[in-house]
């Protein structure tokens, strides 16, 4: 089930269930345009938006809460899209991962925002914000006042010009479950793949392909896979589990144009002249944080590191908002990182979505003015089909800094740490068991001191985390 939103009066709101929670929903309006006023206002239905709602819900005042999110569903747990969304076989579907089951908690359905009060209207958009006089304008016509604002709009696709062809059917980008429905459909009509871009979707799309056996190329401007986390050592590992399957790399290569006939995508033409045929071409090249219509708000640098700037409570100024009325979580906000002393960053990852939107509804809710403690963390995991031969699941925490020393074969566990000034900052593991992964993260978060050189004599991952664990 999905909600409506059905104003049974001029300026009131009903939200009922519509049939199917994986199918869009419908709107009905009428003539007039209402207001509507509610103490707390999301805008945005992502992954930071859900475990918001979750935390709201958590201190009984759920009843306090709209969501106004753009996509018809309500919100899920994005990761899922380009992992076991594009599995062959039993492939993810909503409403199996509609937040916030990835972070241990209830399956927040309909009837779970009906149950606890939340109003959410979905397949809408905000088009303006006044922010000085708290009222926000939809793309229906609506006008919302709010006391205190949550923004969680979070990224969007980095596109190809529609110049070289980034516009054509058959070019697929993945954001949101509409772009992953579109391509798993396309994935099984199709008999050759390119994926462009070689970071986390190109390499995630790039494996489902792999097992579907479409024999993916992969184009990737940069000399190597991952570059902005990977050295070249690190990346050899997996390019070459990728190659065993089948997958072609094009390293250091770029797109002069997507190769269109009657109307649709056949192929990719590199520059050089070299042509990719394919009828099904994936595009990963990154993330936007566009700020509208809130780009009254303080904002930093587009991608340096872009998006709306906000303090250690996610609390955003500018704009004429009042002091606490205007908060941004997610993807798109700019905050102070504790860790690598008050560098501020913006983090496109799960983990930051959800502990993010708990950090800011404390501030909402309660007034706290703790700061935000959070310790950079990237995973991914592919190849975990049906009758795989192997699984690959990585995870990395902490700071990019320093010299990298990698330690073991990738047959299965592979372990890089990033030593700076003597002590680890960083540490990443291949294939690790829960209690490993668990080291790899506390090295990270204490920094203990460690030798270089002695990582670099461990014979086996298991005596490099034995080391990093007891410090030098």
């Amino acid at each position: 089930p999905l909600q409506r939103r059905v104003p049974s009066l001029p300026h009131t709101r009903a939200s009922v269930p519509a049939a199917d929670d994986s199918t869009p929903s419908t709107s009905t309006s009428t003539s007039m345009a209402s207001t509507l006023a509610k103490k707390i206002v999301v805008v945005g239905g992502g992954n930071s938006a859900g475990y918001f709602a979750r935390a709201v819900v958590a201190a009984g005042r759920g009843a306090e809460l709209l969501i106004v999110a753009a996509e018809s569903v309500n919100p899920y747990e994005r990761p899922a899209l380009s992992k076991a969304f594009l599995h062959k076989e039993g492939p993810a579907r909503l409403p199996g991962f509609h937040t916030s089951v990835g972070g241990g908690g209830e399956r927040q359905t309909t009837e779970w925002y009906l149950e606890h009060g939340v109003e959410v209207m979905l397949s809408t958009r905000v088009t303006a914000a006044d922010l000085a006089s708290k009222t926000l304008t939809t793309d229906k016509g609506d006008s919302i006042t709010y006391e205190k604002l949550v923004v969680a709009t979070g990224c969007t696709a980095l596109k190809l010009p529609a110049s070289i062809g980034g516009a054509l059917p058959g070019v697929h980008y993945v954001r949101d479950n509409a772009d992953a429905l579109a391509l798993y459909d396309a994935m099984g009509a199709a008999t050759k793949a390119v994926v462009i871009g070689g970071g986390y979707i190109g390499l995630e799309c790039a494996a489902s392909m792999a097992t579907w056996g479409l024999k993916p190329h992969v184009i990737l401007m940069e000399p190597h896979t991952m570059s902005r986390l990977w050295t070249p050592e690190i990346a050899a590992h997996y390019e070459k589990e990728y190659e065993s399957r089948g997958t072609v790399f094009h390293r250091g290569a770029k797109v002069a144009r997507i190769v269109e006939k009657d109307g649709k995508a056949v192929g990719v033409e590199l520059e050089g002249g070299e042509v990719i045929d394919a009828d099904v071409i994936v595009v990963g090249v990154g993330a936007g944080a566009p700020t509208a219509p809130f780009d009254a708000l303080d904002t930093t640098p587009e991608r340096f590191p872009g998006g709306i700037l906000v303090d250690g409570t996610f609390a955003a100024s500018g704009g004429g908002a009042e002091h606490g009325s205007v908060y941004a979580i997610g993807d798109i906000a700019a905050f102070p990182l504790v860790a690598d002393d008050g560098k501020v960053v913006r983090m496109e990852h799960v983990a930051h979505a959800r502990a993010s939107a708990a950090h800011a509804a404390a501030a909402v809710l309660t007034g706290s003015a703790a700061p935000y403690q959070y310790m950079p963390f990237f995973y991914s995991r592919v190849f975990e089909h049906k009758d795989t031969s192997r699984k690959v699941a990585w995870v990395f925490y902490g700071l990019q800094r320093g010299e990298v020393v990698v330690v073991g074969d990738f047959a299965p566990k592979l372990a890089a740490f990033w030593v700076d000034a003597g002590k680890c900052v960083g540490a990443m593991l291949e294939s690790g068991s829960v209690e490993e992964n668990a080291v790899v993260a506390a090295a990270a978060k204490d920094q203990p001191a460690v030798d270089a050189a002695a990582l670099k004599a461990c014979a086996t991952v298991e005596d490099a985390l034995k080391l990093v664990a007891g410090g030098a």
